[in-house]
């Protein structure tokens, strides 16, 4: 079985991608809902921050409502995630549950602090997956990465312990993991955090490049070290239980020198959502909160009038990718969309069902 984060999970959906060739548009398969944009964290490179976001925050109705539209609309999954962070939201565990009876795949991404004993049991019993963003193996890198001190890491840690044994107790399905944004300047912490994640119980430790934000400078991606480090971690700690995950094809391609697209339009947007707290809808997560890009709002039309749209068609007209960060959250299924309209990829022949993908409606 492919890994959750498997780059060319996109090809599990064949009778969406082979509208999309035959239309130019598609339903979107996974959606990403940010319920709120207030936030317990302090990280100095949040990737959620832009100056036109607020304090917004969904209510419960609202976010009962887009659900439904969401599903109604052809979505197959929906990760609750930021913008800000999730879990201080009042009502998470109820919209989690909605969801659910919805019939979504449902995840959770969020930063650990707030996932106490109650929030947890509704995470693990409606959640297919959740992430906690910890990106540090020590206090010192999460005041780094996270701008808290050393009670918010020890409340992480002992939420995340209390998570995965009460995994265990419960026999709950959901796949717990760690992930860890990866920079030069934390790469020492790349080994030892993929041993804290074998200490707390969790299913897995994923690495990413970090980002930077759209239109910003971009970081150093070239580090040797980053990627001698996760091999080393992946020797060292993984077991049949405990796996070591990474992005491999974004890692390659820092490797190979490839950062440049290869590909001159954007079409995994035709795939893939995003519905901020304040009602809005915008092209990508690396855009909410830029005007120019915000392809409707919730408060004022339905997500299907919204997708079908002369203000939505007109508004990826604008989409920039000079402006874009490399290895952006689209990039891996914008490579193979891009081959398949050009006919550089043979025509969709794999099976429906895919060659095992994991959490195959996240895409």
């Amino acid at each position: 079985m492919k890994h959750p984060f498997a780059p060319d999970k996109i090809l599990a959906h064949k009778t969406r991608v082979s509208q999309w060739l035959k239309r130019g548009v598609s339903r979107p398969i996974t959606f990403e809902l940010d319920v709120t944009n207030r936030c317990n964290s302090n990280c100095p490179a949040c990737f959620g921050f832009y100056p036109a976001l607020d304090s917004s925050r969904m209510k419960l109705s609202d976010i009962q409502s887009v659900l439904s539209q969401i599903r109604a609309a052809g979505g197959k999954a929906v990760t609750f995630t930021g913008g800000g962070e999730p879990t201080v939201h009042p009502d998470l565990a109820q919209a989690l549950r909605f969801a659910r009876a919805c019939g979504l795949d449902t995840a959770l991404i969020t930063n650990g602090l707030r996932l106490d004993s109650g929030l947890a049991a509704a995470v693990l019993e409606t959640c297919i997956w959740t992430r906690i963003s910890l990106d540090a193996a020590s206090p010192a890198v999460f005041k780094a990465t996270h701008g808290l001190g050393a009670a918010a890491w020890k409340r992480t840690l002992a939420n995340i312990t209390a998570l995965t044994r009460l995994k265990r107790k419960t026999g709950s399905a959901c796949t717990i993991g760690i992930g860890f944004l990866t920079s030069p300047d934390t790469a020492h912490d790349i080994v030892p955090f993929a041993a804290l994640g074998r200490t707390l119980g969790v299913d897995y430790a994923q690495y990413r490049p970090f980002l930077r934000l759209h239109g910003g400078k971009d970081p150093d991606y070239s580090s040797a070290r980053v990627a001698a480090a996760i091999t080393g971690a992946e020797k060292t700690y993984a077991t049949t239980d405990y796996r070591i995950l990474n992005s491999a094809h974004k890692y390659g391609l820092i490797a190979r020198g490839e950062l440049a697209r290869n590909y001159g339009k954007c079409y995994g947007h035709n795939f893939a959502a995003v519905i901020c707290a304040d009602m809005k809808m915008y092209v990508c997560c690396h855009m909410r909160g830029i005007s120019s890009y915000s392809i409707g709002d919730l408060k004022k039309n339905s997500l299907a009038e919204i997708w079908t749209s002369a203000k939505r068609a007109k508004t990826i007209t604008f989409i920039n990718l000079k402006r874009c960060p490399p290895l952006c959250r689209c990039d891996s299924f914008n490579r193979i969309l891009w081959m398949l309209k050009n006919g550089t990829r043979p025509a969709l022949k794999w099976p429906e069902s895919g060659p095992g993908w994991q959490h195959r409606n996240f895409i």
